[in-house]
Parts: structure tokens; sequence; C-alpha cells
């Protein structure tokens, strides 16, 4: 089995109350018009605490975001996303467009 397999695989946007929250490397599947996207988010206290956002998809260059905290942006499938929390080695929560979706699109279980 590959590690992507093993990555949730959750319906584009997952968010929960307006929030996505990005586990400390927990890897996401993301299918989104029919291309499946990998999204990781890493949390770093050096030299202050901040976090990182790879997001991949086959065929088409890695794009990170590095360096977030609070009030920060990231693109993810075309959609903007506010950096709401960065919370040491425990998760980045983005604020964003499941407003402009329509509605949340799912429960997020904590882990």
């Amino acid at each position: 089995m590959s590690r992507d397999d093993d990555a949730p695989r959750v319906k584009y946007p997952f968010a929960f109350d307006g929030r996505w929250v990005l586990r400390h490397h927990v890897p996401y599947s993301v299918e989104h018009e029919g291309r499946t996207h990998r999204i990781v988010a890493t949390v770093f206290s050096q030299p202050s605490v901040h976090g990182r956002v790879q997001i991949s998809c086959e065929g088409l260059p890695p794009v990170e975001h590095d360096g977030l905290t609070p009030g920060d942006t990231v693109e993810v499938t075309g959609d903007t996303w506010r950096v709401a929390e960065v919370d040491y080695r425990t998760c980045v929560v983005l604020e964003g467009p499941a407003d402009t979706h329509g509605e949340d699109s799912g429960d997020q279980a904590d882990a």
C-alpha cells in the first residue's frame, strides 16, 4: 500500500464551521477536479512558532507555503484560505472559502 493510500481522503474543502484543521504531519489526500492533491502541514518552534503547508499533485510542481503565522494566506486548489492559528506540533488552522462553496462539506474529527 502506498503512502497516499494511507492518507485520509476528504472531499474538498474539508471544513467545519468554516475552519479546516490541518494536523501536524498528517497527510491529507484531497480529490478536486479529477486530481488527487496531497497536503501536509508542519509546525516549527524556531525561530518562533510558524507553519508550513506543502501541496503536491501528480504532474504539477509542488507548492510550499512556509513561515505561516496567523493572518497569512495560502492557496489550495485555487481557493484562498487565511491562517487562523498555528499551534506548535499540533496543527495549522485555516479559515476559508467554505462560505464560497455554499456550505461546509463535512465534520472534522479530532485526532
